[in-house]
């Protein structure tokens, strides 16, 4: 298999991966309590910017499903791309390797104030305890996510070749 083509079938494979942790539990994914398991493939974006786009791809679709598509497909996405390719830039700058993960949960955290807005404008929800429980649950699933992809990142059971960061 050639590079290119190994580039651009783990950029499909972290894609799928968030497509389908995404759609398993699809009930929880929206709305102004969410516990949307697919945020966890966000921590990928750390090794590798094929992953930022890869990821965006995967929250693409998975907000194709939404009963608010035409809003989620711009808002939600739009929030994935600042998580992965600002968890991507801001560990470019941290030499510590689950340092560089451990920027995913607070990035992630800290911009779910642009959904907790999408659901004010939308919904009237009160933004303040949207966000507040939107950060909770987004923090939680991304440290999972780190704690989960870093470990298989780590595992010397996968061949260079096939790791995240190569």
């Amino acid at each position: 298999m050639n590079n290119r083509t190994l580039e651009l079938t783990k950029m499909a494979l972290v894609a799928a991966t968030y497509v389908v942790l995404g759609l398993l539990l699809m009930p929880l994914n929206f709305g102004a309590l969410q516990f949307r398991l697919a945020e966890m493939v966000n921590a990928i974006s750390v090794f590798n910017k094929r992953y930022v786009w890869a990821v965006t791809i995967g929250c693409f679709i998975v907000n194709l499903f939404s009963n608010l598509a035409a809003v989620d497909l711009v808002f939600g996405t739009l929030n994935t791309l600042v998580i992965t390719g600002g968890s991507y830039l801001v560990s470019k700058l941290i030499k510590n390797y689950w340092g560089k993960l451990a920027v995913v949960p607070v990035i992630g955290a800290l911009s779910m104030f642009m959904i907790a807005l999408e659901l004010k404008l939308v919904f009237g929800a009160p933004f303040w305890i949207t966000y507040a429980g939107l950060f909770v649950t987004e923090f939680i699933t991304c440290a999972l996510g780190s704690v989960v992809f870093g470990l298989i990142e780590k595992s010397p059971n996968i061949p260079a070749k096939y790791k995240l960061s190569n």
